[in-house]
């Protein structure tokens, strides 16, 4: 198809005169394109033929290619790729990360916004490994604040849990160490019993004014670190006449102590994930 601009008076094929084509359209196009960027994007999509192209020998002519042959599946896009976890020794103790001079792997973007920018890690390079990790397990207890890499994880979980204890409201009890640490179990948490450290005054029932009332457990990790953990009483029966049951969650519910003296002490405990995520939404 011919291109042909009008001039006054006359009419000239553009296919005689390219040049002239090509130095009116820079004028046009490129006058409006001054504050444009054009930057390289990182983009490789991976593709593959549908219908296969037709082989041929060396001493042959290649086949013509049909329209099918230009049909494509897509396969993969490079950009979403799941990024490789890079390798850092950090220089300083990053909470649920790592301590002092342990070798980590995170994801190349947390790597480099909230490691190496803050200049909490380097890259574990050969030098960088024979000059900041730390091997000697002393050394390591020393400068770590817990006894353990997963204390400070495990006491930021417990803290936040509501420890439903569940029990009779036919039959009379105490609440022992057992009934914490089937609690614990019920929730998904294996705590020994040695590791469960109950109120002073004790807890007997069944008593519906303690009904979903409050006390404290400590919980000793390794012997060394302590965290108080909440927990909810709940009476249960199988009779469906007298069963308890709440239209909201038990984290959303009052808290209130049992003993009066503790009730500052619960009240100082963080609350649950998703208490302030519901608030919030209501």
């Amino acid at each position: 198809m011919a291109c042909f601009l009008v001039v006054p008076n006359k009419q000239v094929n553009m296919l005689k005169y390219t040049q002239l084509c090509l130095n009116y359209l820079k004028s046009t196009f490129l006058s409006r394109q001054n504050n444009i960027l054009v930057q390289q994007n990182r983009n490789t999509y991976i593709l593959k033929r549908k219908y296969p192209a037709p082989l041929h020998k060396k001493y042959e002519r290649q086949p013509r290619l049909t329209h099918k042959h230009f049909i494509y599946e897509f396969i993969e896009h490079s950009s979403q790729r799941k990024q490789k976890k890079i390798d850092l020794v950090l220089l300083e103790s990053v909470k649920n990360i790592g301590e002092k001079g342990q070798k980590v792997s995170v994801s190349s973007q947390k790597a480099y916004e909230s490691l190496i920018l803050p200049k909490l890690a380097v890259y574990a390079t050969p030098e960088n490994l024979k000059k900041y990790i730390i091997e000697d397990v002393d050394v390591q207890r020393r400068l770590s604040k817990y006894s353990s890499q997963f204390v400070e994880k495990t006491i930021s979980i417990l803290s936040q849990c509501y420890l439903p204890v569940t029990m009779s409201m036919d039959n009379p009890w105490t609440i022992e160490k057992w009934h914490v640490k089937v609690a614990f179990r019920n929730e998904g948490y294996i705590v020994p019993e040695y590791a469960i450290t109950l109120p002073e005054k004790t807890i007997s029932g069944p008593d519906l004014s303690i009904e979903n009332k409050e006390f404290y457990v400590i919980v000793k990790i390794n012997n060394i670190e302590e965290v108080k953990v909440r927990c909810k009483v709940h009476h249960y029966t199988s009779n469906s006449e007298k069963k308890i049951e709440y239209d909201v969650p038990y984290y959303l519910l009052p808290s209130i102590a049992i003993f009066p003296e503790d009730q500052s002490i619960l009240n100082s405990l963080p609350k649950h994930p998703l208490a302030d995520k519901e608030s919030v939404e209501k």
